[in-house]
């Protein structure tokens, strides 16, 4: 629902971080051989709950807030390979075996460290529809010389109706130090920001956990926006995936070879 707003004052002191029930705002229809690594997290109803990526046959990468380690294999479940997730229960839903949540998550610190794995029950088939996402390097920045960068996920179009067709935005990085300077919230180190100038576009309720991409390269997790979505001057959040390099190679299957030794500071 859309607040109305009745002075700059009051949105600044009332808004909050709010990284629940996340979608994309005013995206564009998009297919999910263009981006074959993006899944939707279901709820026990069948419902899309969040997004996230897929970063090998057994592993997927997603927000902290988007689920509980002891419930989701219980409630939640993964869908991959489909463009339009309303079509029935059917092979592309995968059951969920376990969670891993990043031990430093913090909701109350601006939601740091909002970041997951998912491990599935049984391994994915690769396809045309259903490929890994490309990793960064460890500790990567979005070069402020190229800042455009893309988000995915299955949002709400610019009629206001909800899309069950993939959509993705195209919008651009924002430098941290600015972004910490318009939010009350502080932006950490491991957290990227992203606006579309003069807003009106990216991420809302029902798109956490899904994946922000700069050069074919997983760059961001949807993490929290200031409500209503999209609105000028304010940035979404999301979790800096090359700062989370080491964990993921931790806890999957991945092949860390060539970033063994490489840490974040």
């Amino acid at each position: 629902m859309i607040v109305q707003i009745i002075s700059i004052t009051v949105l600044i002191q009332a808004l909050a971080a709010a990284p629940f029930d996340q979608r994309i705002i005013n995206g564009t229809d998009t297919t999910i051989e263009n981006f074959p690594f993006a899944f939707s997290l279901r709820t026990s109803s069948g419902s899309h709950s969040c997004g996230g990526s897929i970063i090998s046959k057994l592993w997927m990468l997603c927000a902290a807030h988007c689920v509980n380690e002891y419930t989701s294999p219980i409630l939640q479940s993964v869908q991959v390979g489909r463009t339009d997730i309303s079509k029935p229960v059917d092979s592309s839903v995968y059951e969920i075996d376990q969670v891993i949540i990043h031990p430093n998550y913090d909701p109350y610190n601006s939601y740091v460290n909002d970041i997951a794995l998912i491990k599935l029950r049984r391994p994915l088939e690769y396809s045309e529809s259903i490929q890994p996402v490309q990793l960064p390097m460890p500790c990567f920045e979005v070069p402020e010389s190229n800042l455009e960068v893309t988000l995915i996920g299955w949002g709400v179009t610019d009629a206001g109706i909800v899309a069950t067709t993939l959509q993705k935005v195209n919008y651009y990085a924002v430098p941290n130090e600015e972004c910490d300077l318009i939010h009350s919230n502080i932006i950490h180190p491991s957290q990227i920001c992203a606006a579309y100038p003069g807003g009106g576009k990216g991420q809302c309720s029902g798109d956490s956990g899904g994946p922000l991409v700069h050069n074919g390269v997983q760059v961001g997790i949807v993490s929290w926006s200031i409500k209503p979505c999209t609105v000028a001057p304010y940035p979404g959040v999301l979790t800096k995936v090359s700062h989370y390099i080491e964990f993921i190679y931790q806890h999957t299957d991945l092949d860390p070879t060539t970033n063994k030794n490489a840490k974040c500071s």
